[in-house]
């Protein structure tokens, strides 16, 4: 394979809020280096902090191949969607899912639209737009409220969980500090039960693996925590809840409901219309009804991850995975090849 060129975000500085979930993708690019090393593909690695940056490269640089590990901008979290048809432009062929998945998958309140359509369940529940919080949209209920657009756990905590309509206060004082701090859209969607499940699925030789299913332990929390994966559980390691949401893989599912679950991860993937990697999300109600939370079509891949957790889970050497998604991106650059090959013909 030819050389190629890992591209990743810069990250701001240490006193940013929202510092460790930013700087996290140098976990990700640790291990790509290190199994494009055991793969013994050259590479060069290089941040980028603005999409007139990534023109600025990718007009003078050589490799046809991009793993893309640009997961936002600073000035623009939405610009990072678009990383993939920029370098498609430039003739090169990213790693991941591509920009129309992207963009979707980015904005949660028409990724859930969509899945619902295709009958895919998702919790009901309301968006709130410039912070206004209308009680009159939600039926009475445990809820969870959450930033539309971020990821990583950005902006969920502890007492984003409300019983509604008893904390209608705390809920409307909590989408006006999300509107605040992020600028996004807010989601009050209902709190499905008490038990979560990752699904990591991978692309390669044109099919789509679903790897063993994990769910999230919450065994050690107590009665008054609710049974979610926060900000502090994702990234802050000194927490008492990174420290205490081990995952169990595979969760302990009846056949029927394993079978059920890889099922629907799979019609999410299609639907969103993933390729190469994702993540699906879900979280089962008290009848073991399944819920998609998300689909994440950019999934953290370092090794601490639930993605590498699987892949170990499933017996698949984390340098295979890396070299599979390589060569998808290989496969696909062919295609461009050949699509400008029939264009310039055509207009002789």
């Amino acid at each position: 394979m030819d050389d190629i060129l890992i591209l990743h975000n810069t990250f701001g500085p240490a006193d940013d809020p929202l510092y460790q979930s930013r700087a996290a993708v140098m976990d990700q690019v640790d291990m790509v280096e290190q199994s494009c090393e055991k793969l013994g593909i050259e590479f060069t690695t290089l941040p980028v902090e603005s999409l007139m940056h990534l023109i600025s490269l990718l007009e003078v640089r050589r490799e046809k191949i991009i793993f893309n590990l640009i997961e936002e901008f600073l000035d623009s979290l939405a610009q990072a969607a678009f990383v993939p048809v920029i370098c498609q432009a430039y003739g090169k062929s990213c790693t991941g899912n591509s920009t129309p998945t992207s963009v979707l998958a980015q904005n949660k309140v028409q990724a859930k639209a969509v899945l619902t359509a295709e009958g895919l369940e998702c919790p009901a529940g309301a968006v709130f737009h410039n912070g206004k919080y209308k009680a009159n949209l939600l039926k009475k209920g445990n809820y969870i409220i959450k930033p539309a657009f971020c990821d990583g756990s950005e902006g969920i905590t502890a007492d984003s969980v409300v019983q509604l309509p008893a904390e209608t206060a705390k809920a409307k004082a909590l989408v006006a500090q999300l509107y605040r701090q992020f600028g996004h859209p807010v989601i009050v969607e209902r709190f499905i039960g008490s038990r979560e499940l990752n699904i990591s699925l991978m692309e390669r030789n044109g099919k789509v693996d679903v790897l063993p299913i994990a769910e999230i332990d919450f065994s050690a929390f107590s009665d008054n925590q609710p049974n979610i994966v926060d900000y502090s559980a994702k990234w802050e390691k000194e927490s008492f809840v990174y420290n205490n949401t081990p995952r169990k893989i595979p969760a302990d599912l009846s056949e029927n409901l394993y079978s059920r679950i890889e099922k629907l991860s799979i019609a999410a993937w299609h639907t969103i219309g993933c390729r190469d990697y994702a993540r699906v999300e879900f979280r089962l109600d008290e009848d073991e009804k399944p819920y998609i939370i998300e689909v994440n079509p950019n999934p953290d891949i370092s090794i601490e991850a639930g993605f590498a957790a699987a892949l170990e889970a499933a017996g698949i050497p984390y340098e295979m995975f890396i070299f599979a998604i390589l060569d998808n991106a290989n496969e696909r650059l062919k295609g461009f090849s050949n699509a400008n090959k029939y264009s310039k013909s055509s207009r002789r």
